[in-house]
């Protein structure tokens, strides 16, 4: 399966899931940005696969022309020794060389492709999982800006009903203070007209005592006249 249909699937699946229960949107984004980074892994992974077999191919490849120029040499002294036998084993084994060498330089070509081919999707992959984590890091950042902001709301307005509240519960305090002030002084109006309230009883002590200290005074004023 290609990488971009893969991404398809992927796509789909978190639309369906979507649809099913409702998930954060930002989890959903960064869940879809992991499994991207994912798949670049695996495709650099594959074309590190390709790559490496390529190697190997070449250097089966070098091998058998190697082999080839040896069995030519070879072919060549047996004819200069005038040893047609050895010549013909020679040449015999130096065409299986050739159709070998064929066969690698074919298989050699065609990784080649796939090699360039996939090594251009992985850069164009490259190139969009990276945009997408900038706008993935753009998104998450305007999410978690927009939360602040709605948080620093909820907290001016919770801040606002608690000073309303306050406000309130001050001005409750007040009109009770005043209620009980009004009841004392009432209380103390009340007190001068009860002749029995210890008040009055105060009053009236107050009074004989400084009746009995001007008699007194005058007695003794009497007693010693001035000159």
């Amino acid at each position: 399966m290609s990488i971009g249909r893969r991404i398809s699937r992927i796509v789909r699946a978190n639309r369906t899931a979507a649809k099913e229960k409702p998930t954060d949107p930002i989890q959903t984004v960064e869940q879809a940005h992991r499994q991207q980074l994912d798949l670049v892994d695996q495709a650099r992974r594959s074309v590190a696969d390709l790559a490496a077999n390529r190697h190997r191919l070449e250097l089966l490849a070098g091998e058998a022309r190697a082999e080839l120029d040896q069995l030519e040499r070879r072919a060549s002294s047996a004819v200069n020794a005038g040893d047609d036998d050895a010549a013909r084993a020679a040449l015999r084994r130096s065409l299986a060389v050739t159709k070998r060498l064929e066969t690698l330089t074919r298989q050699r070509d065609d990784l080649d492709t796939q090699v360039r081919q996939l090594d251009s999707n992985l850069q164009r992959l490259e190139t969009r999982v990276e945009d997408n984590g900038i706008r993935y890091q753009t998104l998450k950042a305007r999410h978690g800006a927009a939360q602040a902001e709605l948080g620093m709301q909820d907290a001016l307005a919770g801040s606002g009903q608690a000073a309303a509240g306050a406000e309130a519960a001050a001005r409750q305090a007040e009109l009770e203070a005043r209620r009980v002030q009004a009841r004392a002084a009432a209380h103390d109006e009340l007190s001068w007209t009860d002749p029995n309230s210890r008040r009055v009883e105060e009053a009236f002590e107050e009074l004989e005592a400084s009746s009995a200290t001007e008699r007194e005074l005058d007695r003794l004023k009497n007693h010693h006249p001035r000159d």
